[in-house]
């Protein structure tokens, strides 16, 4: 193969995309954005398969002076493969079916704690009461973030994430940049405490093998990609979700007479909001997928959102059918970048969607979600509501 099939065009079409999902609209609604793009990566065949073909990596992230790149740069989804599968190995061994299950009656105690202190008052912005405080609180735990430090490094996190969603502004960037060294320096000295005194929590079994250098950066900034990526695609997955809820009465009624509907419906959400927009892949050598050439080196988008929305795969895509069989999703990847996070996630979703319409009698919107960000993860800021 001598050339890429119009890599420079695709490239082009891809900043174009980029572009959009930075805008007022993509920010609000990617799929706005992803409807009107004709690049490979909007295909959910081109996407599945370029996920479990070993000819394609993570992209790097460009070079930068800044901190929070270097901390991006470390995230498992986007370490080479020689680095992100002992990574992954040492981080899955708490994300075991069995261990996540022990954590059921935690979400279901703090699920009900908070709605106890929402409960009088007949309304709240449900994103700081609710949706963000419920799986941070369970993430750190899970992690080992002691108690008097989640609620600081919860704000760390927001001006983290807030960071990412205006990265094409100084200021964002510069807090990002004083937030991740804070909390890399915290992560640093409990992994060495545990390395002491170990407990029954993530830091605890990382610190089981002795890391220093680049495999110690890189469990540090794991860390904190766990904590980012899982309170963040969870709080979003709980306000959409709870947004679709509300929209369809007869779809609530349906749910209290068969809770054995939630599990289809709860697969639905992750399909229609897809909380993780986009990723990319760069070839590492020269490739076909679905038709479409790459050259060694070309760098695709994958929009996990797009894919989820294929007419060729879900029939009617862009509606909401809680009750969809099959439903083959890939809102938590696949291949070797599946989310090792996805059994909590749903967890949650399981345990909170349920509560909050059965403890809130009448709950109701008082108004629209309001959305940071779209890239690469969607980010809900707000969302009023009443009961």
């Amino acid at each position: 193969m001598n050339r890429g099939d119009g890599d420079a065009t695709v490239a082009a079409a891809e900043k174009l995309v980029m572009d959009g999902l930075f805008s007022d609209e993509g920010r609000s609604d990617p799929h706005a954005v992803l409807r009107a793009a004709s690049i490979p990566g909007i295909g959910y065949a081109f996407v599945r398969e370029v996920l479990h073909d070993r000819r394609f990596v993570a992209p790097r992230v460009p070079e930068s002076s800044d901190l929070m790149f270097h901390l991006l740069a470390r995230f498992m989804p986007r370490l080479p493969p020689e680095r992100h599968a002992p990574v992954r190995h040492r981080f899955s061994g708490i994300f075991t079916a069995r261990r996540i299950d022990r954590y059921r009656g935690v979400v279901h105690s703090r699920s009900a704690a908070l709605i106890d202190q929402m409960a009088a008052s007949g309304r709240c912005e449900l994103v700081e009461a609710f949706a963000a405080p419920l799986p941070f609180t369970v993430i750190a735990e899970v992690v080992g973030v002691d108690p008097d430090r989640q609620e600081w490094l919860r704000s760390s996190m927001a001006t983290l994430g807030r960071a990412f969603a205006g990265q094409r502004s100084r200021p964002p960037v510069e807090a990002g940049n004083a937030a991740a060294a804070e909390m890399t320096a915290y992560f640093d000295d409990l992994l060495s405490k545990r390395a002491r005194e170990p407990r029954e929590d993530l830091v605890s079994l990382l610190a089981t093998e002795h890391s220093s250098g680049e495999e110690r950066a890189d469990l540090l900034a794991n860390c904190l990609f766990f904590i980012l990526a899982g309170h963040a695609t969870t709080t979003t997955m709980l306000c959409a979700g709870l947004e679709l809820l509300l929209a369809d009465p007869a779809l609530l009624r349906r749910l209290r007479q068969d809770p054995s509907g939630w599990d289809p419906a709860i697969e639905e959400i992750l399909r229609y909001v897809s909380p993780v927009t986009l990723t990319g892949v760069t070839a590492t050598t020269d490739a076909v997928v679905e038709g479409h050439h790459m050259l060694a080196g070309a760098q695709r988008i994958v929009a996990y959102a797009a894919a989820n929305r294929d007419p060729a795969v879900f029939a009617d895509p862009d509606s909401f059918n809680a009750s969809r069989t099959p439903n083959p999703h890939l809102a938590f990847s696949a291949g070797a970048t599946f989310c090792l996070g996805a059994p909590l996630a749903r967890l949650h979703a399981q345990v909170a969607l349920p509560m909050l319409i059965d403890r809130l009698p009448g709950l109701r919107l008082e108004g629209p979600l309001t959305w940071l960000g779209s890239t690469p993860l969607r980010q809900v800021e707000a969302m009023p509501v009443a009961w």
